[in-house]
């Protein structure tokens, strides 16, 4: 016999998951398959998805390493004063 199921909706992720806010916009590409195949390599070796990845990707390179690192760091600082709370 199954597991009974919990019927309760779940959630979505918050707007803030992204320090930019929710992810509405789509950037895309055409690249060969080896290419493909070895981007989702890279994906996989850090420990992410392709579209993870390519976001962290895009990000630096908008608006640089220290940008995103900034952003990061602004949001730990919210997620840990509201534990202090």
């Amino acid at each position: 016999m199954s597991e009974p199921q919990d019927d309760a909706p779940m959630t979505s992720r918050s707007g803030t998951s992204n320090p930019f806010g929710k992810c509405t916009e789509e950037v895309k590409t055409l690249v060969p398959f080896e290419i493909k195949e070895g981007f989702a390599r890279l994906a996989h070796e850090h420990g992410v998805s392709p579209s993870e990845y390519l976001r962290e990707i895009v990000m630096v390179n908008v608006v640089g390493v220290d940008g995103v690192r900034k952003i990061y760091e602004e949001r730990l600082a919210r997620i840990v004063n509201a534990r202090r709370e």
